[in-house]
């Protein structure tokens, strides 16, 4: 019989995790007083874009604006895809609600941080108590893994004791608003493909359900954020490979193809008109934007070095 799991640690743990997000704005109002000015506490110099083109939707321009120049697209003088235009989701889910409540930019970027912070938190637990099945473990899992973000990209002020030179940066996930906003998606994706691959013969529609949410989800973060996508993306075709090379085909394995086929069908879909996009897109994306190619191995910087302790333990584990 399934246990019922409680979300009473998964709830504390987030409202820790809101009460950190909180930080840095309760800190700004209390050092400014009365003289805060409306301004929301930023940690990183690409807010203030993501600001100026999220106050252009709601002010009502188009999707193809420039915040840069203040330019719109038009007839006349058509504008090319941006990083903006091509990641338009987060931004209009933002947008829209703004719109309709009368709040400007700095409001929403005032309030994301926590509702990021609640939202990451709950779908992570969920996550790990499908993994784990178990609530203190999960709850204490879910601060853990959303803290340790700063470290395994290399920055915080923890590297500071190391002799490195340290990126005051707060945990990176709250980054606004990408990669923050869709952020829970990507546990939501991983937690709904677990749900979809742990069912058994006669939950046809609960594998279903759980197979094309997560498809709709991952065609969701191909217009959100890029690493968010790819990195759904990857995992996704990793876990195909492990599960081909763990497990002999039998029916039960048959019903697992159906799950990867589904979610990777959605997927591939969405990639059609993110192509089509993407052939529209600003030439300065190719020379400013562009990832660093380069055939040289780069294996000891902390995101291997977490992966390389995970290895070890995994194989400890079993």
């Amino acid at each position: 019989m399934q246990r019922n799991y409680s979300w009473r640690p998964g709830v504390l743990a987030a409202i820790a995790m809101t009460l950190l997000a909180l930080f840095p704005q309760a800190h700004l109002w209390y050092a400014r007083g009365g003289d805060w000015q409306g301004a929301y506490a930023s940690f990183d110099g690409d807010e203030t874009a993501y600001a100026a083109y999220l106050a252009a939707l709601i002010d009502g321009r188009p999707r193809l604006n420039d915040p840069y120049a203040g330019t719109v697209d038009h007839a006349g003088e058509p504008l090319p895809e941006s990083l903006f235009s091509i990641q338009f989701i987060p931004a209009y889910a933002l947008a829209l609600p703004a719109r309709a409540l009368g709040l400007d930019a700095h409001a929403v970027f005032i309030a994301l941080p926590p509702l990021v912070a609640f939202a990451a938190s709950l779908a992570l637990y969920w996550l790990l108590l499908l993994l784990l099945k178990e609530e203190r473990l999960a709850a204490v899992g879910v601060v853990l893994i959303l803290c340790s973000g700063a470290f395994a990209s290399g920055q915080g002020s923890l590297f500071a004791f190391t002799g490195r030179r340290a990126i005051p940066i707060f945990p990176p996930f709250l980054r606004r608003y990408v990669p923050s906003a869709p952020f829970p998606l990507l546990f939501l994706f991983i937690a709904l493909v677990r749900r979809a691959l742990a069912t058994v013969a006669g939950e046809r529609r609960k594998r279903w359900s759980s197979a094309l949410a997560a498809g709709a989800v991952l065609a969701v973060l191909v217009f959100s954020y890029f690493y968010l996508w790819t990195t759904a993306t990857a995992w996704l075709a990793c876990l195909a490979l492990l599960w081909l090379a763990a497990f002999r085909v039998g029916r039960d394995e048959t019903r697992a193809w159906k799950v990867f086929g589904a979610v990777g069908a959605l997927g591939a879909l969405s990639l059609v008109p993110y192509a089509l996009l993407l052939a529209r897109r600003a030439p300065t994306m190719d020379t400013v934007q562009v990832l660093q190619q380069t055939r040289l191995p780069d294996l000891w910087r902390a995101p291997e070095l977490i992966g390389y302790a995970a290895l070890v333990l995994l194989a400890y584990g079993v």
